[in-house]
């Protein structure tokens, strides 16, 4: 009984096995895509390939399987820390064997030395060239994400990379001489007008930390100044908040290009395939045409045999005509009549030959 139940036992336990193993597979795929989406969202979208992979998405995609978050020029600093956020990681420094940052570049074409190649056009992720086979091109300024990828495909060097506008610089706010440490007595939180918490709005600040800023209504406040008046710190907080609501739209501005820049940059991957599978559609169409031209003169020479023999095989089995039954029969009458005539020509001969004698 023992062994038969063992029997029973071990197959069922193997089937439970392999249904949480199932179950544990999807549920660490489902929250493994959801993460590759945000770490893709915080990309500049740029889709330059500095960081080694062909775009944003295949980079945010070896960050989740563990690669550094740090190769990524165009992002720079600022993406660095919000994925060291994201992943609960150390913001790391920008490696510089994937190049250094700079300001946003856009590309810009001087139209009089284009010759109208369509080589940039090819080259550019997210189609924003505009132009055709011997004319003059143009970049679409807002569509361009400055990947540097049309320049070098240019047969005559008429493209620049021209900086887009300058960066933002955010320069630390210089403290007031009656400036002191917020000692965290709630008085601004109590007159705020918005139902805000200045307090916690002023440590996320200085920390950098615009998205537990943001969550908390920062862009809600009506800069009032009610919190700064009643701060026996003295500390400025309107002047802090203003500067944080700056970077936060400026974040929202660049969330929304990128954005964008994603959309087309699929766009342009969906069409390439696209057109990749007509081509080779259009190359086995070619392909067949030409084999069934080479093979033509073969069934031709085939069909007439074809024909012939058939025609033969009728004419041996078809019934004879009654023109060849008379035609027969006129043959066989010769034939007996030949016959006869030689019969009766070789019983003449000896009796011509006895009167010979005679005589």
């Amino acid at each position: 009984m023992e062994i038969l139940a063992a029997f029973v036992l071990l197959p069922a336990l193997a089937l439970c096995a392999g249904a949480l193993l199932n179950r544990a597979e999807h549920r660490l795929v489902a929250q493994t895509e959801p993460l590759i989406e945000r770490i893709d969202a915080l990309l500049p979208q740029t889709q330059c390939g500095q960081c080694g992979h062909p775009g944003c998405r295949p980079y945010a995609q070896a960050i989740a399987a563990g690669e550094a978050i740090n190769h990524c020029p165009p992002g720079g600093e600022q993406t660095i820390r919000a994925l060291a956020r994201l992943l609960g990681q150390e913001p790391l420094p920008l490696d510089p064997s994937h190049g250094k940052e700079a300001p946003r570049k856009l590309a810009y074409i001087r139209e009089a030395e284009c010759i109208g190649c369509t080589k940039c056009i090819q080259a550019c992720p997210v189609d924003a060239i505009l132009g055709s086979a011997k004319h003059m091109h143009s970049v679409i300024a807002s569509e361009c994400t400055g990947c540097d990828l049309c320049v070098a495909p240019c047969p005559v060097d008429c493209i620049d990379m021209l900086v887009a506008k300058p960066a933002p610089v955010y320069e630390p706010r210089p403290a007031a001489p009656t400036e002191q440490a917020c000692i965290r007595c709630g008085l601004c939180a109590e007159v705020c007008p918005a139902a805000l918490l200045p307090q916690q709005l002023h440590r996320y600040a200085l920390a950098q930390d615009l998205a537990q800023a943001q969550s908390l209504r920062l862009m809600d406040c009506i800069e009032c100044g009610a919190c700064a008046y009643v701060c026996p710190s003295h500390i400025p907080l309107v002047r802090q908040f203003q500067i944080a609501k700056t970077q936060l739209r400026d974040l929202h501005e660049q969330a929304i290009s990128a954005a964008q820049a994603r959309r087309r940059f699929e766009f342009h991957q969906a069409r390439k395939a696209q057109e990749k599978a007509q081509e080779e559609q259009w190359r086995q169409e070619r392909t067949a045409l030409a084999a069934r031209e080479r093979q033509a003169p073969a069934d031709a020479i085939a069909a007439v045999l074809a024909r012939v023999n058939a025609k033969k095989a009728e004419q041996a089995t078809a019934p004879p005509s009654p023109q060849d039954v008379i035609q027969a029969a006129l043959a066989r009458v010769n034939a007996k009549k030949a016959a006869r005539q030689a019969a009766q020509a070789s019983t003449a001969m000896p009796a011509s030959e006895s009167k010979n004698d005679e005589l």
